[in-house]
């Protein structure tokens, strides 16, 4: 356990780093046990290491409901003093481990799934030759890893990050349709407004694990009702779909690549989400970093009418 003693008029106390670090991972994402995942702890082992720093402090460092973690001014303050003290750590351990930096040698990205397998290892055999000696490490999952802890060396997010010496740029949008399957649109009632959706069986996210707020899109549809199968991520909830579950919002560029499915109302339900691609302030493997970065923007860039096809 490592400690650092603080001193004030009224108190002296030791700080926990590994306490420091439970805050700084709840301060990140908002939520217990998604943080929970990323520092390997169970969630209440993670609250009460909360609950211990807020006593030492004297001060509520988050305000808790049942939709997350909400930081206080006193949490955004100490936030910021941990980060500083997380960077200079990484830094240090990675100057003195002397890692070279060449295009040779270990990459780590991490991205959503629907985009991995979707788009990215699709472009791989587009890889430019110089590239090759990358040897990729991929993570389909961005909320197991800590791009700020050096976990991951490139991180496409749905969401911009707001914490961390990070730095991120949007990608690009993609598009959004209501799909059904060619069977469940032969044999169910047809779908004329987006009010007919309200007779359908319908395909969602479970509303407390959704990915980012913004993908709560169903909501503006159907304000009054949650999807009938929830499922946690987007492959699941496109299979589910193209054997005639129900009906589902899907990314236009996943459902492309299955025949099986239809698209409904094109005019009425078309919007964007976007992706943003994210690296740390100071890379581990900073020309290997780069280099991938320069081609994942390019090939993105190069395939807007696959993300945006009615657009």
């Amino acid at each position: 356990m490592h400690t650092t003693r603080m001193c004030t008029k009224s108190h002296t106390f030791d700080l926990d780093w590994d306490d420091l670090r439970a805050f700084l991972a709840v301060a990140r994402v908002g939520r217990l046990t998604v943080a929970a995942r990323r520092v390997g702890l169970d969630h209440s082992t993670l609250s009460r290491r909360i609950t211990a720093l807020e006593a030492s402090l004297r001060v509520p460092l988050f305000e808790r409901s049942p939709s997350g973690y909400k930081i206080t001014e006193a949490g955004e303050r100490l936030a910021a003093e941990v980060q500083q003290m997380e960077s200079s750590v990484i830094r240090i351990q990675t100057e003195v481990s002397g890692r070279v930096n060449s295009l040779a040698g270990p990459l780590r990205l991490t991205m959503p799934e629907g985009f991995s397998s979707n788009f990215f290892v699709r472009r791989l055999p587009m890889l430019p030759p110089e590239l090759a000696e990358i040897r990729i490490e991929l993570i389909a999952d961005p909320s197991i890893v800590s791009l700020t802890k050096r976990e991951a060396d490139i991180a496409i997010m749905m969401g911009r990050p707001t914490l961390g010496p990070l730095v991120s740029r949007k990608l690009c949008d993609y598009e959004y349709g209501l799909y059904c399957s060619r069977d469940y649109l032969q044999s169910h009632e047809e779908i004329r407004s987006p009010a007919d959706m309200d007779r359908h069986f319908i395909i969602g996210y479970i509303p407390d694990l959704m990915p980012t707020p913004a993908h709560d899109y169903l909501r503006g549809y159907l304000p009054h009702r949650d999807a009938d199968l929830q499922v946690s991520n987007i492959l699941t909830q496109v299979d589910a779909t193209c054997h005639g579950v129900g009906v589902a919002l899907l990314p236009c560029f996943i459902a492309a690549h299955h025949s099986e499915l239809v698209r409904l109302l094109p005019d009425e339900i078309s919007f964007l989400r976007s992706y943003f691609i994210v690296t740390h302030e100071n890379p581990r493997y900073r020309l290997r970093t780069e280099r991938m970065k320069e081609f994942i923007v390019e090939q993105a860039t190069a395939s807007r009418e696959k993300f945006q096809p009615s657009r």
